[in-house]
């Protein structure tokens, strides 16, 4: 599944602009998108940025995902613990 996720821009060339994704820094087309500065978000979608996203609503977001994964971390977790403790109780 795709998602348009917020990056923050590190910075600005001729062609794109160079935005942190997932840790790395990656360059994306910026076209139609005017007077672009360090620091502001976008909103990325296939190395494409779509739009600027509001530092405040970028970063609530963000938070929002990084909830969300640790979410899914712990209940792959649970559900490791159960699976091993079923085993154990059929003698696997």
């Amino acid at each position: 599944m795709c998602q348009t996720i917020p990056r923050p821009v590190l910075r600005i060339g001729n062609r794109g602009a160079e935005v942190l994704y997932d840790g790395e820094p990656v360059w994306v087309s910026v076209h139609g998108i005017p007077d672009l500065a360090v620091g502001e978000y976008l909103a990325v979608y296939a190395g494409q940025a779509l739009d600027r996203i509001p530092a405040d609503e970028a970063e609530a977001m963000l938070a929002f995902y990084a909830e969300l994964d640790a979410m899914f971390e712990e209940a792959v977790e649970h559900d490791t613990q159960v699976s091993g403790l079923m085993a154990d109780q059929r003698g696997d």
